[in-house]
């Protein structure tokens, strides 16, 4: 480099993305959602449109891994993907609201169990956001626990991917949307929480998840305590099964951390075997997986199913 050359400007970008890409995202998305007064939808997809586009930009400024390139088909193919998932989960929170919410609140009645209305709405936000988490952590952990659920949730279907990006996100085989959506389902229905505790909670969520599976070297001090971030959950998707078997929380860490099943370290690949299976064989993996996968179904160890 010549004397009078300034420096290179990514590993600066490098640094600042890493401490500080997700604070500033996720209080982006919220302090949007507040400016605007959005209701729930439109604030999810408001915010994780704005979020993709922020983190497409840094993940070929500055990408974790850097031969992890995705091709203009490979991104086509996950945006259909996402669409996709968007509406089946729209499909299935109508259909909760019809059968499960009517179910719920008699039992709110019943118990007496209530929401505190009276708490400041960053904190039910907060709440709402963990406590999802806490019930899909444990969720997850069972579909990477048991062989029989893990093939009827169609979660292979999420990890099956090699080199994994934000986009990888919406990536999911339609049994799962049923998962996907129940535990937030669940919390609102029994205890009652507000729309406007819901929206939030559903912002910092989706946004959060973008950021936990993006290309990106994402390690915040102080955050990466609670919030989980792209290094810890790229150890979740990791092609090694035993690095795979850790790090269930999608968004809140901590659950992870007070429960036994953190781990960090780095990541070679991504995916259930050595080679990525395609669009069709992800579909058909509930049923039937190649026989180089690496899974809870193909172990069949005990507990197994």
């Amino acid at each position: 480099m010549r004397a009078n050359q300034p420096p290179s400007p990514r590993p600066r970008l490098r640094r600042a993305v890493r401490t500080t890409a997700q604070p500033l995202l996720l209080a982006g998305a919220l302090a949007l959602w507040i400016a605007l007064d959005l209701d729930e939808g439109t604030a999810a997809i408001l915010s994780l449109a704005g979020a993709h586009l922020v983190l497409a930009v840094l993940e070929r400024l500055v990408p974790a891994v850097p031969r992890w390139r995705q091709r203009p088909a490979e991104k086509a193919t996950l945006v259909g993907l996402y669409l996709l998932t968007l509406v089946m989960l729209q499909l299935v929170l109508t259909w909760y609201g019809h059968t499960l919410l009517p179910a719920l609140a008699r039992t709110r009645e019943a118990l007496g169990l209530g929401w505190p209305t009276d708490w400041p709405l960053l904190a039910q936000v907060l709440l709402l956001f963990l406590a999802s988490d806490f019930i899909y952590y444990w969720i997850h952990r069972a579909v990477h626990r048991w062989g029989w659920l893990w093939r009827a949730s169609g979660h292979g279907f999420h990890h099956a991917f090699h080199n994994l990006h934000a986009l990888n996100t919406g990536a999911n085989h339609p049994f799962e949307v049923l998962l996907l959506a129940l535990p937030t389902v669940l919390l609102a229905g029994l205890f009652g929480a507000g729309a406007n505790a819901l929206a939030g909670a559903t912002v910092l969520a989706v946004v959060n998840t973008s950021i936990a599976h993006a290309n990106l070297d994402i390690d915040t001090p102080l955050l990466r305590w609670v919030f989980t971030n792209a290094n810890q959950h790229r150890r979740h998707h990791s092609l090694v099964f035993e690095q795979s078997n850790t790090n269930y929380a999608c968004n809140a860490i901590l659950w992870d951390r007070l429960f036994g099943t953190y781990s960090e370290g780095p990541v070679e690949q991504t995916g259930i075997g050595p080679r990525e299976p395609g669009l069709l064989e992800k579909l058909l993996l509930p049923f039937r997986e190649p026989d180089y996968a690496d899974t809870a179904a193909s172990r069949r160890g005990p507990g197994q199913g």
